[in-house]
């Protein structure tokens, strides 16, 4: 936890960057005063990072860093409005607005919420009052490029599910920039020493951030990292020739070598070896004849062959055992078949780790199918391009075979105390879900304790009091079958009923015994209607280290 808050804390100085520049221009006249004050703080910021574990300087460390960064910025275009704070430093904040506005516009695919939308909303509007010549052409070349790998995505490896939503915001601010876009273009001057000391230290700065990584960590350099770091180094590139800087801003290089400690970690620091790629899919089936045949059929159809599947029999008085045993016959699988006398559906998962060989775990309920010939692909490109414990999956209902129903995304996953306290505001109700492609590691330790034996959120740790790193794989996963009314099927897929009124108190227990929510009940009550109105991402909640009463 010591660690968390130290990434808090770096997330906080970043996030005043904006304003320490402007202060110390508008307080010490000149470039020298600039320098000093940028130089020492960009000391604070390193040092706090080398005091850091490299696991903590991941995908939601960044995020939080350039949502401070993009409500700064914010805040110091507004003390400028008012004529308090005068803008000295345009280039160093153009800089800081491009880096914050691509960030914005990548979180948005991990995390599609309404606080990611005002935050894109503000960086659209900080880059549209610092006039810049030549400005606009790298809001424009962002914004195409983000929409070109989208749709690449979405037409090219057949494996993304169309997202109405994020793909208009996309287009939108692909519209915006080609208004905005003019095309004038500085007098870039090549024999400006600090220009020239910036770019060759960008360069460095990656080189730098993959050593460290490797030294402090094992490290697999793949096509998601090289992308990414090329593509971060091409517009901070660009952002330094548009605005012709004079004087070395050696904050600005630090921030740029933390966010490239982030690419690398994130997307390089995968554990996964190439060779063991296999997903073995438990099955915990429980008087499931009449579904189990659709459930292996989804399996069999998937477009990613390396799985095996571990079916439990779970204590099953109908002909479940007949009709699987006819199936094989007919469809030979990897398949491996155990049962168990007695209906656990929490011991007959647990049990089935015992026959897994894959490096990744994923259980499927006999009664749901996957969604398409896809998921596998999915899932399995998720967890080895990027670091994390395991993938959320979205659910359809299905009323009947050949027609979908309503559509479970699931809600955006941050890995940060704020979740645990509207956890804990919700009566330790799950808000995110159990169904997830897990890391076999993470699996067989934090979920079997925390999921399978005590019945809290898989995705909670109680013996850190904290999230496991789990990432939104936004994509549907499964369908389930709508047996009675469609607002009955609805409570209980929002509230697992695996998930006993005993489990949801022992996780409000956990947290509360670790963290003080003061006003209990009325943060509860607000979150309430926050959440009703499906913007929880923007509720705010005040919380400290301590028990709640």
């Amino acid at each position: 936890m010591e660690n968390y808050h130290k990434s808090s804390l770096l997330a906080i100085l970043i996030g005043i960057l904006p304003l320490i520049f402007e202060l110390s221009s508008n307080i010490w006249h000149g470039d020298n005063g600039f320098f000093i004050i940028s130089a020492a703080y960009g000391l604070i910021l390193l040092l706090l990072t080398l005091s850091i574990e490299i696991e903590d300087l991941d995908q939601w460390f960044a995020e939080k860093a350039l949502s401070y960064l993009s409500v700064f910025l914010t805040l110091t275009a507004i003390l400028n409005k008012i004529e308090i704070l005068s803008f000295t430093e345009v280039g160093s904040l153009y800089r800081l607005a491009i880096i914050a506005y691509m960030g914005t516009l990548y979180f948005l695919d991990r995390h599609f919420n309404t606080k990611n939308l005002v935050l894109l909303f503000l960086n659209l509007n900080i880059l549209a009052q610092l006039s810049i010549r030549s400005g606009t052409i790298l809001i424009l070349i962002v914004a195409v490029l983000t929409f070109i790998f989208y749709v690449i995505r979405v037409i090219v490896t057949f494996s993304e599910q169309l997202r109405p939503f994020l793909l208009c915001v996309y287009l939108i601010v692909l519209l915006v920039s080609l208004v905005w876009y003019t095309p004038e273009f500085t007098d870039f001057v090549f024999k400006n020493l600090s220009w020239n000391i910036e770019a060759i230290s960008l360069l460095l700065e990656i080189l730098g951030a993959i050593v460290y990584i490797k030294i402090k960590s094992h490290l697999n350099v793949n096509s998601h990292l090289i992308l990414g770091t090329l593509l971060f180094l091409i517009i901070n590139e660009g952002s330094l020739i548009i605005t012709e800087s004079n004087v070395i801003n050696t904050s600005y290089l630090v921030l740029v070598l933390i966010i490239d400690l982030c690419i690398v970690n994130v997307f390089g620091n995968i554990e996964l070896d190439r060779n063991k790629r296999k997903i073995s899919v438990i099955i915990p089936a429980h008087n499931s004849a009449k579904t189990i045949v659709e459930a292996l059929e989804s399996i069999r159809n998937q477009t990613y062959r390396d799985w095996e599947i571990i079916l439990i029999n779970d204590g099953s008085s109908d002909e479940t055992e007949t009709i699987v045993k006819r199936y094989l016959e007919n469809t030979p699988l990897p398949l491996k078949y155990h049962k168990q006398k007695q209906h656990n559906y929490l011991h007959a998962i647990k049990y089935g780790t015992k026959f897994v060989e894959g490096s990744i775990i994923f259980v499927l309920d006999a009664d749901k199918v996957l969604f398409n010939r896809n998921v596998f692909y999915r899932a399995a490109s998720t967890l080895y391009g990027e670091k994390c414990d395991g993938v959320f999956v979205g659910i359809r209902a299905m009323y009947q075979r050949l027609k979908d129903g309503k559509l479970h995304l699931i809600r955006p996953y941050y890995r940060n105390q704020i979740s645990l306290v509207k956890t804990a505001l919700g009566m330790g109700v799950n808000i995110y879900t159990n169904y997830a492609f897990w890391r076999r590691e993470v699996f067989e330790t934090s979920v079997r304790e925390n999921y399978l034996v005590n019945g809290m959120p898989s995705w909670y740790d109680a013996q850190t009091n904290l999230g496991l790193r789990m990432v939104n794989g936004n994509f549907v996963g499964l369908k389930y079958r709508v047996v009675k009314k469609k607002k009955t099927a609805d409570k209980q897929l929002n509230q697992d009923p695996l998930i006993s009124l005993a489990a949801e108190l022992r996780t409000l227990h956990h947290i509360t015994s670790k963290i003080k929510i003061p006003f209990y009940r009325l943060q509860a009550a607000i979150y309430y209607v926050f959440n009703k109105c499906h913007i929880a991402s923007l509720c705010p909640v005040i919380f400290e280290q301590g028990k709640t009463h």
